[in-house]
């Protein structure tokens, strides 16, 4: 995540953007006076194309709206994207943005509450699971819509762990199991590694969330503006030794920061465990020539799992779209969350379902019966809490890159107490900044 600490209302203001305070002027129209929804996302590979066959469902089961639907990079760079549109006849109506932006977008004042449009269409929100909408609300209201969630699980080599002699139904969940089953793993001479995972700051977020960590103050933000980093605390320095001293045993990976680098290793068996999104249990079943495991994210021992944060993207709106463009891609919207469609969706990838009506459907029943890892995905997402730590941060800085910085020190050789505190200032300062420069 970019280190923004600006308010993004005024980034578009200095870019010479207008920000109107409600839809004007006339929907584009196609060439049978069809209502053209602008559609931006950020998915590729399998999930663009379930993404994108969704929209061509859409657009043939009626001839008011036409969605046109189009790639604009991953989740930092398609937002930068529409801070350089927004306010043009460029930019979308309708946009998918990674979770973590939501305070800078409702700060930034272009979006349209998804809630108005909610209300205006009488969709009943208590159709959505609970933990994820409460991991999207704001003072009780939507801004966006989730539509595509995730969170991170360990997915692993159910071969290797039969070879190693471990059990691969019941895989490794606290922290010492996970150090226990890395070293059977390499003393048995199967793997180089018994574990990776990205340095990105990422994992350690989620693992704090898993123990009800907070990473800021005021409940991370969920009860008031939060002006301070907490993550140097007790349990973080705890984590991130307990990951500084499976790496220097030779237990843990280092391949960085890009997903791109995370997974190949996994793949050819030269480590046997990586935390990933469960967004990407199709990819690693069509990519895997060894059957996969998946097991619930790593908690420390004695701790009660809380849950990894509920990440992926949502669904905006935007005020300077027509409102006649905005009320026609809430139609499409509402297409996105039937809960058949949402089965598929989720069968078709390893994301969340948003409705719970979407476990009575067969697409879904039928792939958690028959992949484990969307089974244990979505068993996970049943079993988190409610509580400001599992939920995420509501902020406009994200610790992400600040967390990854420390960890690469970390690996260096420094002192984990000493990286998370300079960490934790330096957010601090960037909390600062934003609260100054948003009000």
């Amino acid at each position: 995540m970019r280190r923004r600490t600006f308010s993004l209302a005024a980034a578009a203001s200095a870019a010479g953007l207008a920000l109107s305070s409600c839809g004007s002027g006339s929907a584009e129209r196609g060439p049978n006076d069809e209502i053209i929804v602008t559609f931006w996302h950020s998915m590729r590979g399998n999930n663009a194309e379930l993404l994108e066959g969704f929209v061509q469902e859409f657009n043939d089961s009626q001839s008011e709206v036409r969605v046109e639907a189009s790639f604009q990079g991953m989740y930092d760079e398609a937002q930068t994207k529409l801070m350089q549109v927004v306010g043009t006849k460029d930019a979308p109506d309708l946009m998918q943005l990674g979770s973590g932006a939501k305070r800078e977008i409702i700060d930034s004042g272009i979006a349209r509450p998804m809630q108005e449009l909610i209300d205006a269409a009488g969709f009943d929100t208590s159709a959505i699971q609970p933990s994820i909408l409460r991991s999207r609300q704001v003072d009780e209201m939507l801004y966006s819509m989730p539509q595509a969630t995730s969170a991170a699980v360990l997915f692993f080599n159910r071969e290797l762990f039969e070879k190693a002699g471990l059990d691969p139904d019941d895989p490794p969940q606290t922290f010492s199991e996970i150090r226990d089953a890395s070293q059977e793993l390499v003393d048995s001479g199967l793997v180089d590694h018994g574990i990776a995972m990205l340095t990105t700051g990422g994992p350690f977020i989620d693992m704090m969330a898993n123990q009800g960590e907070l990473l800021y103050d005021q409940d991370n933000g969920r009860s008031g503006t939060p002006t301070e980093a907490v993550f140097n605390s007790d349990a973080g320095v705890e984590t991130m030794t307990w990951i500084r001293d499976l790496y220097e045993d030779g237990l843990l990976a280092n391949f960085g920061r890009s997903l791109d680098d995370l997974r190949p290793p996994w793949y050819s068996g030269d480590v046997a465990m990586i935390l990933d999104t469960s967004a990407a249990s199709i990819i690693h079943d069509q990519e895997t020539s060894f059957e996969v495991g998946a097991g619930y994210f790593p908690v420390p021992d004695g701790v009660e799992p809380q849950g990894s944060v509920i990440g992926g993207a949502d669904l905006w709106t935007f005020l300077d779209s027509p409102d006649e463009a905005q009320t026609a891609a809430f139609d499409f919207v509402s297409h996105l969350l039937d809960p058949e469609v949402q089965a598929r969706w989720a069968a078709g990838t390893g994301y969340y379902p948003i409705t719970t009506a979407s476990y009575d459907e067969p697409a879904l029943t039928t792939a958690m019966d028959e992949i484990e890892s969307i089974r244990v995905a979505n068993e996970q997402v049943g079993d988190t809490q409610t509580n400001p730590a599992s939920l995420g941060t509501d902020a406009g800085v994200t610790p992400t890159e600040y967390l990854g910085d420390a960890w690469e020190r970390i690996y260096d050789g420094a002192d984990p107490q000493d990286e998370l505190d300079v960490a934790a200032e330096e957010v601090t300062s960037a909390l600062e900044a934003y609260n100054d420069a948003n009000g």
